[in-house]
């Protein structure tokens, strides 16, 4: 869901590298126009909600429905196979804390930056000579151009600043928590974001190396790729498929998605465009559609990989053994990439988003039913 919406941090971060990658300027788009085309083929993001959707209607399978079996016939919530859980969920605010309380601060904040959009094109647009106030600058651009040509980075940090704002005085007026555990819940957000934050400095760090030229202290890595992939024989329409290949082998290696993005689109974005414009195809198609690959497969190793910090937190926060949890959700992981490599390959072959979404989706449902009959009658 995280990469699948339109406002969010993952978003902003998407942004930064697509903006700054080679190649992106000759397509002549807006970067936040760019990531909305590219939704429709982050094939493995929609097809794991799709596989969330099955399961809830059809059932669990594998390792997965062992485990379900297992805790129903009063053996326990986990196996002692795969060892104890990882620390205990707390309970204290249960009593409280109610649904709508999640609810409300995430509606201000997505509300917040749709409308912090358009504004911070027109504050931005003020520079004390033309323009001097914001209602000149409503004045030099159209709504819709203001919200199209916004810095979005700028327009998120003001949002999430003032919905951090609100949040807090919300659950103190709620009763929900106290202001000295606001406070303390502050200082543990940032604390938890220290670890992202050492692998996204680490990443950029490798990203420019890979991006910026050798006169700039760089390897000059992304044009040197995309200079012998184009003088060579490599055909576009497989791009996608082994972009999506080599994002979901270093993605589940390293346990991160970020520092996956962060390294492949550099490498991609520069390779899609210097193809599509020696085979004549649409450029903003096969770099879309090559994008969303790299997408799909760094979110497919931050899913199920034993040293993801989103794993870790899920078996954790679920009181559930790390080891057993890795087990159980790996067949559901790898029968979406595998669905998601036959949708890029398509797509490619296609150069069409929509070709591919559909072919996958028709794949997924008819693998389904093959992988839920076969597994179902080996347990049995």
């Amino acid at each position: 869901m995280a990469i699948l919406a339109p406002v969010s941090t993952w978003v902003v971060t998407i942004m930064s590298v697509i903006k700054n990658s080679e190649g992106f300027p000759r397509l002549n788009m807006n970067e936040f126009i760019f990531f909305l085309m590219v939704i429709p083929i982050n094939l493995y993001a929609i097809l794991a909600i799709l596989m969330v959707l099955m399961t809830i209607v059809r059932g669990d399978w594998g390792p997965m429905e062992d485990s379900e079996s297992r805790a129903l016939s009063g053996k326990g919530l986990f196996n002692p196979k795969f060892g104890q859980p990882i620390g205990e969920v707390s309970e204290e605010m249960s009593h409280k804390a109610k649904p709508f309380d999640m609810v409300v601060p995430l509606t201000v904040f997505v509300s917040l930056a749709i409308l912090f959009f358009p504004i911070t094109a027109y504050l931005d647009a003020i520079d004390g000579e033309k323009v001097k106030t914001f209602w000149e600058a409503t004045k030099t651009m159209s709504f819709w151009e203001a919200f199209v040509n916004t810095d979005s980075s700028k327009s998120f940090s003001y949002a999430a600043v003032f919905s951090l704002v609100f949040t807090s005085l919300y659950f103190m007026l709620r009763r929900v928590l106290t202001i000295q555990e606001v406070g303390n819940g502050i200082i543990l957000g940032i604390k938890s974001l220290v670890p992202a934050l050492v692998i996204l400095s680490l990443a950029w760090t490798v990203g420019n190396m890979i991006k910026n030229p050798v006169g700039e202290g760089g390897l000059g890595l992304a044009k040197y790729l995309s200079h012998v992939v184009s003088s060579g024989h490599f055909p576009a329409w497989l791009l996608p498929f082994i972009a999506f290949l080599i994002s979901s082998a270093i993605s589940f290696s390293t346990g991160t998605s970020w520092g996956t993005f962060m390294i492949m689109i550099p490498i991609v974005m520069p390779i899609a465009v210097a193809l599509s414009e020696k085979f004549g195809i649409n450029s903003v198609s096969l770099a879309t559609i090559s994008v969303g690959a790299v997408l799909g497969g760094s979110v497919f190793g931050d899913h199920c990989s034993p040293i993801s910090d989103t794993t870790i937190l899920s078996s954790t926060g679920a009181g559930c053994p790390h080891i057993e949890h890795v087990v159980t959700q790996i067949p559901y992981a790898v029968f979406v990439t595998v669905v998601s490599a036959i949708g890029y390959l398509v797509a490619g072959i296609t150069t069409n988003a929509i070709v591919g979404l559909v072919t996958a989706t028709i794949v997924f449902f008819v693998g389904y039913e093959l992988v839920l009959r076969y597994a179902r009658r080996f347990s049995k």
